[in-house]
């Protein structure tokens, strides 16, 4: 009895520390994913080595016809330069599965992709000239003395269309599959666009993401 009381205890103690190591968390969500409140999330700070007029947090609305393909927020601020001897120099990237750099809708349609995202090691590689982003993996040699990243057939190009708002296309092996709108929610300096409000409301201001 005193063992399984001890077990109890120290299973209720580790939930315990899991959520305060987790303080944005409102509800657990499967693939190690919680809610969290969007208008009240602590972004990354600004980071300086990105183009101003680039830099920032980006709200990505496939509409809602398209449940689960929304990102409530990209975070640019996690990007990292390639370094300067690296024939991808002058771009960035980030490994997609990062938690904090992206979110998703609290809907059921986001949770097959998220499942899938974290079962493999992929990263967006964005120029910030254009905002383009293309994707590689390192299959199977992640992690290994030979990592290899691979380029895959996906990119999503952007075009400017007003100040903080962009489409943004997927294309794969050159072909458009699909279009949605893009907006930047928070600017190069770290201050809230007037889109910030709009996905808020637009998500009821509760938005999924891979736990910290």
């Amino acid at each position: 009895m005193r063992t399984v009381c001890f077990l109890f205890f120290l299973i209720t103690a580790i939930a315990d520390i899991a959520k305060a190591t987790n303080p944005e968390c409102l509800e657990d969500r499967p693939n190690d994913t919680c809610v969290v409140k969007a208008s009240s999330h602590s972004f990354s700070p600004p980071n300086l080595l990105i183009p101003e007029d680039v830099r920032g947090v980006y709200w990505i609305d496939a509409g809602p016809d398209a449940p689960g393909y929304s990102n409530p927020w990209v975070d640019l601020n996690y990007l990292t330069p390639f370094p300067d001897d690296d024939k991808k120099a002058g771009q960035f990237y980030v490994l997609d599965k990062t938690a904090g750099y992206q979110s998703w809708e609290d809907v059921d349609e986001s949770f097959p992709y998220i499942k899938s995202l974290q079962s493999r090691t992929t990263r967006s590689e964005v120029d910030p000239t254009d905002l383009t982003v293309n994707w590689s993996a390192c299959l199977f040699t992640c992690g290994s003395s030979f990592e290899t990243w691979f380029p895959l057939p996906i990119s999503s190009p952007s075009k400017k269309v007003g100040e903080n708002e962009y489409i943004r296309q997927a294309k794969i092996f050159g072909y458009v599959v699909a279009e949605w709108k893009g907006y930047r929610i928070i600017d190069d300096k770290g201050k809230k666009t007037g889109f910030f409000d709009q996905m808020i409301q637009r998500i009821d201001d509760r938005a999924v993401m891979i736990q910290k």
